[in-house]
């Protein structure tokens, strides 16, 4: 019967160290965005997916974009995550952070991409949509990921 219950106490030990193993392994929580700006028209004409870690580029950046004044980073705590799609011919096209997840040793930002469907009606326009976001300063490396398509 000792033996019984000593088993059984070992087995659940073990289950739980491998359960706290695993959420361990799967990274931490998602990292708060804090948006500078998103929209459809930018004065970027190219697709860019890059991180910016210091006040000049971010300046740079921001007056290719808008002749409007530039949002406030303190780049001692935070870094500017960019998503640009670059110029579209149509309007329905967008794209979004949607989030930033420390995993090991990369910081995975998932980047969300729409455009119109086939035959959709669309503004003709040149478009360039954007997405500028802030989020606690890292020196881990950055990734870009898409979201995961939903199961239909």
């Amino acid at each position: 019967m000792q033996t019984m219950n000593l088993a059984s106490s070992l087995t659940t030990c073990l289950a739980i160290v491998a359960l706290v193993g695993c959420t361990i392994a799967t990274g931490a929580d998602p990292i708060t965005l804090r948006s500078l700006g998103k929209g459809g028209f930018s004065g970027i004409k190219e697709a860019r997916q890059e991180v910016i870690k210091d006040k000049a580029a971010w300046e740079k950046l921001w007056t290719e974009h808008a002749k409007t004044p530039v949002p406030e980073v303190d780049f001692a705590k935070e870094m500017v995550i960019v998503a640009t799609l670059g110029t579209k011919r149509t309007g329905g096209y967008s794209v979004e952070i949607v989030s930033a997840e420390p995993a090991g040793k990369k910081l995975r930002v998932t980047v969300k991409q729409a455009s119109p469907p086939p035959g959709a009606l669309a503004i003709q326009a040149l478009t360039a949509p954007f997405h500028f976001v802030a989020v606690p300063r890292s020196d881990l490396e950055v990734e870009f990921l898409e979201p995961k398509a939903e199961a239909k």
